[in-house]
């Protein structure tokens, strides 16, 4: 079928392109010799040969030069022989090493000429086998129908091959290694579609739902597993097999593959005889020749009886689409399942090398295991006999037309892996890859450092047996784009100089320098002052230049921690705007600027406002500044960050607060006799009084109240606030700062420092996912559970019983064997209580034991109970409770725990709070003496000598037995981490796991594959730890039985223990929090694990509760040090929980030992000092530290 001609002009530029690329070529390959023998001094002309100890007179230099230029067109030429010749072969050119740039300037020229013919196989194939689109007659010779045989263009257009592009992270050049057998023909599906121009680009991602026109010879690389392939639509080549297109092409691998298949099918057909064969005629289709031998709904049979199999011309067959006249086709009986199934993309596609080394999987890498048109998804393939209908149009016969084939499209029906599916189909609406965010790094670390802060506080709230709200879909996928774009470290070092700049310069007596720009770097950071100035420490000039200040992360000048904490941040408007040519981030500072009008295209400017906005609402530099949002501007930032942000109606209210704002800090400054802001900001009087006002204004009116408000931000001694606008109907100022919005890769000047920058902006829908994600981060409501921790245990039991160690002779488990030795562990002294242990979650892996007997009152001190909706209100700090006074009889008599549990006012484990008891006086017995015995590990038992993953703390994995060099273990771990919690997944879901947002190429992929193969190793058996893709059974990538993890073992012990209310069950918690050896995934590199977060939630969820649940269990049996050691294993995990440091109070109270409950109390209080610039501590914790600790008391006169 002919192509629909492309556009007049772009037409004409393809032709120019070709004929300028075409005697460029001609002039290159035939010019440059006719040159070097016109003009060029050849060997020969040396009249005393090489004879180096003659006096040279410029004739060798000459002769050298001419040998030069002859080498240099000798390599050119070879390497456009060697681009015509692959071009022929429709095969990659192999790259030759010392050719790079030769031969990249060799294939774009060959490449221009092509593009004379895009819709053909290339310009120098001979005549094309015609692919399943064409239409043949009996008869015909050419090699593609007319236009002229179409009803009209519409009808035409129908009749091509289509692709449907299905996910976010699809390419040109793998269109074109799918359907054409060649990555470079991305060029002849471009010229098919102008309209698209991520197509013309050629390294761009495609739009999700585009419909992408496909040249005529396109097919499916594994048209087998196509989803609806109809062989009744089967095209005949031409007669002559001489002149038909080189077959589909091939690598070694495949070849080898292939033959191996063959060997296997021959090997189960022995002593079978052959089915009858035919000989295909011109007309022919699989559905004609199934329908004349028997049923033509068996036509899958016969393609599976010929795959493989060599095909006139040259080549395999291994497209059902395509057959050739002459071609000797197999004929299986009617109904008879064919003799072996086919081998789906992933079985023939990743097949490796022995993987005995690590230098082994280098050299020999799985290939890719799918290679079937849907790229982000493994299909279930349906049976292919279903898949096929009679053609209503026309009926196949062996004299009839071939109809054109079906169009090639991607289907998602039918997937196993439903959430893989799900999670692809909103990765094209994600914020965006991670590649978008890289120029974003403030604005993704501002975001990150946010939802972590407030993920804690949600962790602090949630209920037991609870969750906390996590992202699904699209924001989901926002969120790791962020954590793969996130560039944290800068802003630690830049707010670090900046107050060390501070207190300096206020030893001396001297302001605060202005500021134009700040820029960025890996571990420096440079200042572009507005003026001349003598630098200060830790800052230095840079060469020449007063004006520019720089300081490095390895300046000895930076002040430490504690000093520090004496010093504000003195810009505490600073800003990102964008990044510099380098990609380094600019950022600027507000309060100088005062007005930042952003003008141009009115959609990107609202952009660039927006990722202001956000950045200004999450900042992760330190200081506090206030945020107003006029009328519709931003709309939802004020909820997702209200702490920060408000929003006002109208203009007359904004211009009232701003004047309003900058009234009293000019009346301020005046106050303390300062000239300015500068100088303010470093006195210590008045420290609070110079917060920033931002004023954001998507529009603002032409009238006399923004006027005032300009007024109020320009007049002298400057006030800290300032407004951004993007507004086009007012006329801003001249001090204002006026930035030319045109596009999000366009360069513009920044004002003041004339640094050459390009604007970070957010659109509308990355906008939306933002505010997502900080609302639902600052809920305060929780979610059930997964059902992992509802799953009835009973399948389980035998497993779990095989886990679980042998009663000792007095009936418990031998794990407590030794309890008075595991007490000194933990420095309680057996028999009386006292105890010198702190409130550190130090000693993590020491077992509990049991405590002395004790008297424990449990009464309701509040008398009444919190019902689970209600919010954990603010307490009293830890100095409030700790100096209120009571009138009490006795100042050294402990006050008693309260509620049933003896946990004062916890809620219960179970989701309804439960009610009050009465007061009751239980006395527990004291532990039978029992010889001494040595202590045992907690630890679980070693289950099997295969790899183990640990992700409960510090990342690490054991056991593998094959080697890796040293500088690839990074990478293959989070690979061995991520399918020890994902098991199941397609390269898809790899490649978006680990290069989030990148373009991930077979090779670099299975490197990695192949070296954490090799690197994890085989076990006794020779089975691999890490089968290949073809031995899972689903063609789906995962570890072998015998890789453990540590996080799966403890949902194993968990669900069992919380199942059970018995030793047995407190055996199995206290197993699973043995495991326990910090947060998880403590240490990884912030930019990697970004898909790990929703796993990291739930872990410290499920950690903390059953800390908390055994904890609770083991006061009540009065076994205080068990209590304090299933606590602490929870705090390694979450050590900001106060219903864990609440188990932490009781179980000293109950041991009796009121120092290291002060010491617990302590530590609480500066925990919650640190996090997120202070919180308080809950009014439930403070109320349970009044009831536990002793008080002064105050006697009457």
């Amino acid at each position: 079928m002919a192509h629909r001609t492309p556009a007049p002009l772009r037409a004409i530029g393809v032709l120019l392109r070709a004929l300028l690329g075409l005697a460029l070529l001609v002039a290159l390959v035939g010019g440059v010799p006719y040159l070097l023998l016109k003009v060029g001094h050849q060997p020969t002309e040396l009249a005393g040969g090489f004879d180096l100890m003659q006096q040279d007179d410029g004739s060798l230099f000459l002769v050298v030069l001419t040998c030069i230029g002859w080498a240099a067109w000798a390599a050119f030429t070879f390497s456009v022989l060697v681009e015509i010749v692959a071009v022929l072969r429709r095969r990659s050119a192999p790259r030759i090493k010392g050719l790079g740039s030769l031969q990249s300037f060799a294939g774009f020229l060959v490449g221009a000429i092509v593009l004379l013919a895009p819709t053909a196989a290339s310009a120098a194939t001979v005549t094309p086998a015609v692919a399943a689109t064409a239409v043949h007659t009996v008869g015909e010779t050419g090699t593609s129908a007319t236009p002229s045989g179409q009803a009209s263009a519409a009808a035409e257009e129908a009749d091509w091959p289509r692709h449907t592009v299905s996910s976010a992270s699809e390419l040109p050049w793998d269109l074109a290694e799918e359907y054409l057998g060649d990555g470079k023909r991305w060029k002849d599906i471009a010229a098919l579609n102008p309209e698209i121009p991520q197509l013309a680009a050629g390294d761009q991602y495609l739009p999700k739902g585009a419909v992408i026109k496909l040249p005529a010879d396109a097919r499916p690389v594994a048209a087998a597993s196509s989803p609806t392939p109809h062989p009744s639509k089967t095209a005949v080549a031409d007669a002559d097999p001489t002149a038909t297109t080189p077959a589909p092409e091939q690598n070694q691998a495949d070849a080898k593959e292939e033959a191996d298949q063959d060997a296997d099918s021959a090997t189960s057909d022995a002593g079978e005889a052959r089915p009858k064969s035919v000989t295909v005629k011109v007309g022919d289709s699989l559905w004609s020749i199934a329908d004349t031998y028997g049923d033509p709904t068996q036509w899958p049979d016969i393609y599976e009886a010929n795959k493989g199999e060599a095909t006139p011309g040259g080549g395999r067959f291994d497209n059902p689409n395509l057959i050739y006249p002459g071609q000797e086709l197999n004929l299986p009986q009617v109904g008879e399942a064919p003799d072996k199934p086919a081998p789906s993309d992933q079985e023939s596609d990743d097949q490796t090398a022995p993987d005995t080394t690590d230098q082994t999987s280098d050299q020999e890498p799985d290939k890719d295991p799918e290679q079937t048109p849907d790229k982000h998804h493994d299909e279930q393939q349906a049976p292919p006999a279903a898949t096929p209908t009679p053609s209503s149009t026309a009926e196949p016969s062996g004299e009839g037309n071939s109809t054109p084939a079906p169009t090639p499209t991607r289907s998602d029906a039918g997937r196993e892996q439903a959430p893989a599916a799900q999670q692809q189909d909103v990765n094209e609406q994600a914020l965006a890859p991670a590649a978008l965010w890289m120029g974003a790094g403030a604005l993704a670390a501002a975001l990150v450092g946010t939802l972590a802060t407030r993920r804690i506080l949600q962790q602090r709230r949630r209920r037991p047996g609870r969750r906390i709200p996590m992202p699904q879909g699209r924001a989901a996928a926002t969120e790791q784009g962020l954590r793969a774009a996130q560039h944290p470290t800068g802003f630690d070092l830049l707010g670090t100089a900046l107050r060390s700049l501070a207190l300096n310069l206020a030893s001396t007596e001297r302001e605060l320098p202005v500021i134009e720009a700040v820029v960025l770097h890996e571990s420096k950071v440079e200042l572009h002052l507005a003026e001349d100035t003598a630098p200060m420490k830790p800052f230095t000039a840079a060469a020449g230049r007063k004006d520019l200040w720089t300081c490095s992360a390895s300046s000895p000048e930076l002040a430490d921690e504690e000093a520090l904490k004496d010093a504000d941040a003195p810009y505490p408007a600073l800003v990102s705007i964008g990044w510099d040519a380098a990609g380094r981030l600019v950022l600027v500072d507000l309060e100088h600027v005062g007005i930042l009008h952003l003008a141009g295209d009115a959609d990107f400017a609202r952009h660039v406002l927006q990722a202001i906005a956000v950045e200004l609402a999450s900042t992760p530099l330190p200081g506090h500044l206030e945020v107003t949002a006029l009328g519709d501007t931003t709309p939802g930032l004020d909820d997702a960050a209200p702490e920060r942000v408000a929003r006002i109606a109208d203009i007359v209210a904004a211009a009232a607060d701003i004047a309003s704002h900058t009234a009293d800090q000019r009346r301020a400054l005046a106050s303390v006799g300062a000239d300015s802001l500068r100088a303010a900001r470093l006195s210590d009087d008045a420290g609070g009084a110079w917060t920033p006002h931002i004023l954001l204004a998507q529009e603002l009116p032409d009238d006399d109240h923004v006027r005032a408000l300009f007024d109020a931000l320009t007049d002298k001694p400057r006030a800290a606030g300032a407004v951004i606008t993007s507004s086009t109907h007012t006329e801003a100022p001249a001090e204002a700062w006026r930035l030319e919005c045109q596009s999000s890769d366009a360069t513009i000047m920044l004002p003041g420092s004339n640094l050459p920058i390009t604007l970070q902006g957010l659109s509308d829908a990355h906008f939306a996912d933002a505010i997502e994600l900080l609302t639902l981060a600052a809920s305060d409501s929780d979610v059930p559970a997964p059902d992992w921790t509802r799953t009835d245990p009973d399948d389980d039991n035998a497993e779990e019983d095989a886990l679980l160690e042998e009663p000792g002779e007095d009936g418990l488990p031998a794990e407590y064997a030794e309890l008075e030795e595991e007490a000194l562990s933990e420095g309680v002294e057996v028999g009386t209580g006292e105890s010198v242990a702190t409130g550190d979650p130090q000693d993590r892996n020491e077992a509990p034991t049991s405590a002395p007997t004790v008297d424990l009152i449990k009464t309701d001190t509040a008398g009444n109970t919190q019902t689970e909706d209600a919010e954990p209100a603010a307490g009293p700090s830890l100095a409030e409770v700790l100096a209120a006074e009571d009138d009490g009889p006795d100042p050294h008599v402990p006050i008693a725990p309260s509620s049933a549990s003896g946990r004062a006012d916890v809620a219960p484990a179970t989701p309804c709070a439960a009610p009050a008891l009465p007061a009751v006086h239980v006395t527990i017995p004291a532990p039978s003496a029992e010889p001494e015995q040595p202590a045992t590990s907690l630890s679980e038992p070693a289950a099997t000598d295969g790899p183990a993953v640990h992700v409960l703390g510090p990342i690490s994995i054991d056991g593998a037995t094959g080697r890796i060099d040293s500088n690839r273990v990074r990478t293959a771990t989070e690979l061995v981490t991520y399918l020890a919690l994902n098991s199941g997944v397609d390269h898809h879901a790899i490649d978006d796991a680990l290069w989030p947002g990148q373009i991930v190429n077979k090779t670099m992929r299975n490197a990695v594959i192949s070296r954490a193969r090799s690197w994890l190793g085989k076990d006794p058996d020779a089975n691999a730890y890490f089968p290949r893709v073809q031995d899972t059974g689903d063609n789906r990538y995962r570890l072998g039985a015998d890789v453990t993890c540590d996080w799966t073992r403890f949902q194993r012990f968990a669900r069992t223990g919380l199942a059970r209310h018995d030793e047995d069950g407190d055996l199995a918690l206290r197993r699973a929090l043995a495991l326990v050896r910090g947060r998880p995934f403590t240490g990884i590199d912030p930019q990697r694990y970004a898909w790990a977060e929703p796993a990291i939630q739930e872990m410290v969820s499920a950690i903390v509760d059953v800390a908390h649940e055994l904890s609770s269990r083991r006061c009540e049996a009065g076994d205080f040090t068990g209590a304090l050691w299933s606590a602490r294993q929870g705090l390694l995990a979450a050590e900001e929980s106060e219903m864990l440091h609440r188990q932490v109070f009781l179980a000293h109270h109950g041991a009796g030992d009121i120092d290291a409950l002060r010491a617990a109390a302590a530590r609480l209080a500066r925990i919650n000092e640190q996090l997120g610039g202070g919180v308080d501590m809950e009014a439930q914790t403070a109320e349970l530290l009044r009831n536990l600790l002793p008080r002064t008391i105050t006697r009457a006169r």
